[in-house]
């Protein structure tokens, strides 16, 4: 079977942070979006056109991509986090972690965090393959696809933009000398 990610779409996402409270219910008993392992960031504009209205809000998800080559387990100097052959998750050990933040450090995705009240740290670990996030989730902004179809929504999403702005994308792509620099 196929390992499974969490794909979310920003552009259903209206940032009400509902995947945040269901996370840290599930995994730390209590409501608390310190404890939650994943996170809605908030920034304006979008990568491919230019700010026109103040309100133009994206709502990112920050989480753990349980990457192929996970940094966070490779240089964990105690080999606290393995993958769970079950789900595919990178999981922590806590009998084994030693609180370094090593992986908090080598995550290129800022997806492990250390959880101060609890002193430990945390990061996604899919509720054991079942996802509560994607569950809770209002607008069904965050999936629980195979990795094989995980990006093809990204990637979807960027072409249809791109069509639709047409020669606006075209006039933001730098030329020197007259010529198009990927000429």
């Amino acid at each position: 079977m196929e390992e499974k990610v969490l794909v979310h779409d920003p552009t259903l996402c209206t940032g009400c942070s509902r995947c945040m409270t269901t996370c840290s219910t599930y995994n730390n008993g209590a409501t608390s979006l310190v404890g939650a392992r994943l996170h809605i960031a908030r920034h304006e504009g979008h990568a491919l056109t230019k700010i026109d209205e103040e309100d133009d809000l994206i709502f990112e998800a920050m989480t753990c991509r349980q990457c192929d080559k996970p940094y966070c387990m490779y240089f964990c100097p105690v080999r606290a986090i393995t993958r769970d052959k079950k789900t595919g998750a990178k999981v922590i050990n806590y009998d084994k972690c030693i609180g370094c933040r090593m992986c908090v450090t080598m995550c290129p995705f800022g997806a492990a965090l250390y959880d101060s009240p609890r002193q430990r740290v945390i990061k996604c670990e899919l509720c054991d393959g079942d996802p509560q996030c994607v569950k809770l989730c209002p607008n069904e902004a965050i999936k629980f696809l195979p990795k094989s179809l995980a990006n093809k929504q990204t990637m979807n999403r960027i072409v249809k933009k791109v069509v639709e702005l047409g020669p606006a994308v075209a006039e933001q792509i730098p030329v020197t000398e007259g010529k198009n620099v990927n000429s």
